[in-house]
């Protein structure tokens, strides 16, 4: 794992003693979650899976009933179906195959749920750790502001500096300040918004304790392709739909012959199934080579962002070292940490959608979407 720590780089320019604006009172109130702790603690109080385990109880029942009702009619305690359609469905144990794929299939859409509200959190998390790290270089920004206005003042004492200076420095300081007020709702949003996630009370305090880690991507695509078909929602719905469609077509032709309307109509259905079996197959690949491709589009933007850091590092020095000597104005000091604060910023939010990539690209492969 490669971690990249929002503010790394930045912060070692910006830095000369750190206070740390989420040192925060180590109260008994406080959780401390790591990423990991997190999704166990949203699964824990989601209400969403305990009605997904209701519905699969629900299912299961329905499955009970129906190998019942198979047995007892092939027992002959029912003579009622005899000859009839739904007697030969029984005694192809149709109905019982049917609550067998929905129970398969109710507990697939869990799986679903759990993997949709782990996508979830992890956006969350990683928006509250952004957040709290916007936060903590809004104030020390703040403070270098603050340490150059001093030395904007003691130039403009000496006459090394113009009125402008003074005025632009007053300005800066005025931004910083509004910069941290900003950044520090944001932050109380960004947990708040995570809270909801985990089910917590909005306001409550969470230490986050995970880094920003940038995730290894080592799949392999046509083994994946080969798992998707085999797994995913909408892969087994359709073999499911494809194996009723076959049962009720053999069924119904134990009764009715070739040049019947309900033969040729049960017919059809098999053939317009086997016809959306194909069309899904291809739609699972499409969704799953295109993910993939954004994976591997967001991994180069990452070394992209990486260098553009490093250029953005350089060139504030250079202007720092400019201005000092008398070379260069505030305004493009200013500038050159603009610059250097959007270039890590967007290092983070590259790095947040390439985790959050990867996490839907095995989602895909695994069990798909759901309607």
């Amino acid at each position: 794992m490669k971690k990249v720590i929002l503010g790394t780089f930045l912060l070692c320019i910006l830095i000369t003693s750190s206070t740390g604006v989420y040192a925060q009172d180590k109260s008994e109130d406080i959780k401390k979650l790591s990423i990991e702790e997190a999704i166990k603690e949203g699964i824990k109080n989601s209400n969403e899976i305990k009605l997904s385990d209701l519905d699969i109880q629900i299912k299961e029942i329905e499955l009970n009933q129906a190998n019942y009702r198979e047995k007892k009619y092939k027992k002959g305690n029912n003579d009622n179906f005899s000859g009839t359609i739904e007697g030969f469905q029984l005694d192809a144990n149709m109905v019982s195959k049917n609550a067998e794929y929905e129970f398969q299939e109710e507990k697939i859409k869990k799986e679903y749920k759990i993997e949709n509200l782990k996508y979830n959190i992890t956006k969350y998390y990683y928006l509250a750790i952004q957040a709290r790290d916007k936060l903590f270089i809004a104030q020390n920004n703040l403070e270098n502001v603050e340490n150059n206005k001093n030395i904007v003042n003691k130039k403009f004492d000496a006459g090394l500096a113009s009125k402008s200076d003074l005025i632009m420095a007053d300005i800066n300081l005025s931004e910083a300040k509004t910069t941290l007020e900003r950044a520090s709702n944001d932050a109380k949003k960004s947990l708040r918004e995570l809270n909801k996630q985990l089910s917590y009370s909005l306001d409550t305090e969470i230490e986050l304790t995970s880094d920003f880690n940038e995730a290894d991507f080592l799949s392999d695509l046509n083994k994946d392709l080969e798992k998707a078909y085999k797994n995913r929602f909408d892969m087994i719905k359709i073999k499911n739909k494809y194996e009723i469609a076959k049962l009720d077509f053999e069924t119904n032709a134990i009764k009715y012959s070739e040049n019947t309307y309900t033969y040729k109509y049960k017919e059809r259905n098999v053939v317009k199934v086997e016809n959306l079996l194909k069309e899904v197959k291809s739609d699972v690949e499409f969704d799953i080579k295109s993910k993939y491709d954004e994976v591997n589009v967001l991994k180069r933007q990452i070394d992209i962002a990486k260098y553009q850091v490093e250029k953005e590092k350089e060139q504030l020095r250079l202007k720092q070292s400019s201005y000092n000597a008398g070379m260069t104005t505030l305004i493009e000091v200013k500038q050159a940490f603009n610059n250097l604060y959007k270039a890590q910023i967007y290092l983070d939010e590259t790095v947040s959608n390439y985790n959050l990539s990867i996490l839907d690209y095995n989602k895909c492969v695994s069990i798909g979407e759901i309607g």
